[in-house]
């Protein structure tokens, strides 16, 4: 790696966590600079503009989080433990701002579609991964036929991202434990 491509990817590490922390968008290009000690002429000669490094950092922030995933699914060996690693792993969600996903999908709707696109890409790169999975539980058997894998996906998905909303405006609530428990018991009761 080349020593521009080694400092982009400082300033991406240094800046994907601050900004899901306090804001893509809201986060001050000063604060920025204090992070990575560059200057803003530093900064541009890496990035086309503040909107190129908010993408990139969004894409890292993912990144980190689907190597998580991908890690709790890898240890399971059914379909449906898969299931349920991916819901334990993202109901405990311990992610720096919470889910990079929901946090760029709402603060960019109307300010920034390239980042709000790269935020549903991100949500979809989920729904299929999960859709992945519910077919090959139904393949082996391991998953009712008639289950929609869409639908499941999306039902899913919907119910923790629902959930760390909740947890983030009500913290001390035991909201994300009520969805965590219901989509267990409909995982493990309801799809076989």
């Amino acid at each position: 790696m080349r020593k521009g491509e080694k400092t982009k990817q400082y300033v991406i590490e240094k800046t994907s966590l601050l900004l899901n922390q306090r804001g893509y968008l809201s986060t001050s290009l000063a604060e920025i600079t204090d992070a990575t000690g560059l200057q803003k002429g530093g900064l541009y000669n890496h990035f086309r503009d503040k909107e190129d490094l908010m993408i990139e950092s969004f894409k890292h922030c993912c990144i980190l989080v689907n190597e998580r995933v991908e890690s709790a699914i890898a240890s399971e060996m059914t379909s449906i433990d898969q299931l349920l690693a991916f819901t334990e792993l993202y109901c405990n969600l311990d992610f720096p701002g919470g889910c990079p996903i929901t946090n760029a999908a709402v603060e960019a709707d109307a300010v920034s579609a390239p980042l709000y696109h790269h935020a549903q890409e991100a949500m979809k790169g989920l729904l299929i991964r999960l859709e992945e999975i519910i077919v090959t539980g139904i393949t082996k058997s391991e998953i009712r036929p008639d289950v929609n894998p869409q639908d499941t996906a999306l039902v899913i998905l919907s119910a923790i991202e629902g959930g760390l909303l909740m947890k983030k405006l009500f913290p001390s609530s035991t909201s994300m434990t009520a969805v965590k428990n219901q989509l267990v018991r409909y995982i493990s009761c309801d799809l076989k």
